[in-house]
């Protein structure tokens, strides 16, 4: 047999490999195979490959190659980009914008070197961001100042002691660049170029250089943060979470501090010390404990939310974190992010102790040993509510996350009809009431917040009403042997309900702030979340004039595409997102 015969192994056919199945040939020199006889297919062999290795220098040279062919057409797309941007006039914002904002065209779109960026932003006394995007220091200067007040207290995870532009341009540009892109939104031809480059700076800094640094999550917290519903509608927001779950863990903030005289938990650790070996343990900061919660709140809502699973659990050690940021409270809003967590680990519980009840054809959720859990649960909330101090007692965000599970823990994820009952009828009932009321108390938290304040809200605060309205259109519109419809129609007024919720999101389009100019899909967002529920409230109507009652959904959906109404995508965007969600 000839070297090449003895080097070449024999490869499954096309079909076998596409459908990773084992591929038996009827003979050496037949061109087919038995499964494709089988299944009457047309059988062709792949290419044969050398099974030689090659040697680790061969390898490292055409990992070299490759990485110059891409690094090649990185720069000629580069070249390519900056030739058909370079220059083009300032255009002028109309009156009654920002004044201090500038456009201006600019031949750098990738991610370039820090200190490259800040010398030439300081030497023109103006901040590039990204072609079509700049901003005065002066302008800075006063966005950073809005953020500490309006809007840290919507997400107290990522405060900053300085308020000093120029500074923060050089200790954390990527964090002040996007907090500039949250605070003052470019149009939107331009915000998608920043989002672009946003990801193109995370990949550039955690992949090519293997930079790793807080500054990378809080700007990837500010992101996620602040971003719109259509976002994570498309499920954009995934891989830049379990980035972040990646990097703390790199960083080594969800791991223990290591207290003086403890084991160490690995021999080589032990090894390590007795050859006085052991690199010293570098000790965690406030704004690493506040970066590290930040993470885990964004996970755990998105969870419940929206029915994501991360990697990231509350460990016994978060305590301890949580406990030192409210000692210290070197800001005001520290004691507040240590409740949102604690109300946090709330949510999850009910996570955890009910995601197995989804699909299971059995189970009575009336049961004992759900009625068990349900008050257990209950309980705990009431209690970490009534210890809340007085300044938080009435936090709209509190508030909210607290409906919110109430929501959760009572939803009656499976619906009977006129002729099957689930469980004894009046516990069921009571049940369905108080997932009904839980909706309206959601409702009551988020008026709460003052009218310039919406403009402010995290997408938290936004999928949060969403839920409410999800969970009310459903029990409203549902047939069921222990519900009564009629009264709960009556003494549940959602259309008004919905009136009000419009009034808001106009009220806050055509309130001047810089966020209410944010477009998506050719209208500020805030005038399309007030025609959105404009068009729910139009489509309950007509369904109550039709008496028009479902029995045994899944999920109530409101929205039929094909009325073509406006608004009917948000709606079945918001539906998507929470379907099939328990609890």
């Amino acid at each position: 047999m000839s070297d090449t015969a003895l080097n070449e192994k024999p490869r499954a056919c096309i079909n076998c490999s596409r459908a990773k199945a084992k591929c038996a040939w009827v003979d050496d020199d037949a061109n087919i195979c038995q499964r494709c006889i089988k299944n009457n297919l047309t059988c062709s062999k792949s290419e044969s490959v050398s099974t030689k290795r090659r040697g680790k220098a061969t390898h490292a040279r055409a990992l070299e190659r490759k990485l110059d062919e891409i690094m090649s057409l990185l720069k000629e797309e580069r070249e390519r980009t900056a030739r058909s941007e370079r220059p083009s006039e300032r255009p002028t914002f109309p009156s009654g914008g920002p004044p201090p904002m500038t456009i201006q065209a600019s031949d750098q779109d990738q991610p370039t070197s820090a200190s490259t960026d800040q010398e030439k932003n300081l030497l023109h006394g103006s901040i590039f961001i990204v072609p079509g995007f700049e901003v005065s220091l002066s302008e800075a200067d006063q966005v950073l100042e809005e953020y500490m007040t309006t809007m840290v207290p919507e997400f107290p995870f990522v405060p900053f002691p300085s308020k000093n532009s120029s500074q923060m341009l050089k200790d954390k540009p990527l964090l002040l660049k996007t907090i500039l892109w949250v605070c003052r939104p470019p149009p939107p031809e331009v915000s998608a170029t920043f989002e672009s480059w946003f990801r193109q700076y995370i990949a550039n800094e955690t992949v090519v250089l293997m930079n790793k640094n807080l500054e990378l999550v809080q700007a990837i917290l500010v992101f996620l943060a602040w971003n719109d519903i259509y976002f994570y509608s498309m499920t954009k927001d995934t891989a830049l979470v379990q980035l972040a779950i990646c990097l703390i863990d790199d960083l080594k903030l969800t791991r223990p501090q290591r207290r003086e005289g403890q084991a160490f938990e690995s021999i080589v650790e032990d090894a390590a010390q007795m050859q006085n070996n052991l690199p010293p343990q570098e000790k965690q900061t406030k704004a690493d404990c506040r970066t590290l919660m930040g993470v885990y709140y964004i996970t755990s809502t998105l969870c419940s939310l929206l029915g994501k699973q991360y990697g990231l659990e509350y460990m016994p050690h978060f305590d301890e974190y949580c406990k030192q940021l409210q000692h210290d409270k070197v800001y005001p809003t520290d004691s507040l992010l240590v409740s949102l967590v604690g109300i946090r680990r709330i949510a999850m519980n009910v996570n955890n102790s009910f995601w197995e009840m989804i699909g299971n054809p059995n189970h009575q959720p009336s049961g004992g040993v759900y009625s068990i859990a349900v008050a257990s649960i209950q309980n705990e909330l009431d209690a970490f509510m009534n210890q809340l101090p007085a300044n938080l007692k009435w936090n709209h965000l509190l508030r909210t996350h607290c409906a919110s599970i109430r929501i959760r823990l009572f939803d009656p994820f499976k619906f009977g009809d006129k002729s099957e009952s689930l469980g004894p009828t009046h516990l069921r009932c009571q049940t369905i009431w108080d997932c009904l009321q839980s909706t309206h108390e959601l409702y009551d938290a988020f008026r709460l917040v003052p009218a310039e304040s919406v403009t402010s809200l995290t997408v938290i605060s936004i999928l949060h009403i969403a839920l409410a309205i999800i969970k009310a259109s459903r029990l409203l519109c549902v047939e069921d042997r222990a519900w009564d419809l009629n009264t709960a129609r009556t003494m549940y007024n959602f259309p008004g309900i919905l009136q009000q919720l419009s009034k808001v999101f106009e009220d806050a389009s055509s309130g001047g702030s810089p966020r209410s100019k944010v477009i998506v899909h050719g209208l500020p967002v805030f005038s399309e979340y007030a025609e959105a529920y404009r068009g729910i409230e139009r489509l309950y109507l007509d369904r109550l004039n039709s008496n028009v009652v479902l029995s045994n959904p899944s999920f109530m959906d409101p929205i039929n595409a094909s009325n073509g109404d406006d608004g009917l995508d948000f709606w079945k965007q918001l539906s998507d997102l929470t379907n099939g969600v328990f609890p």
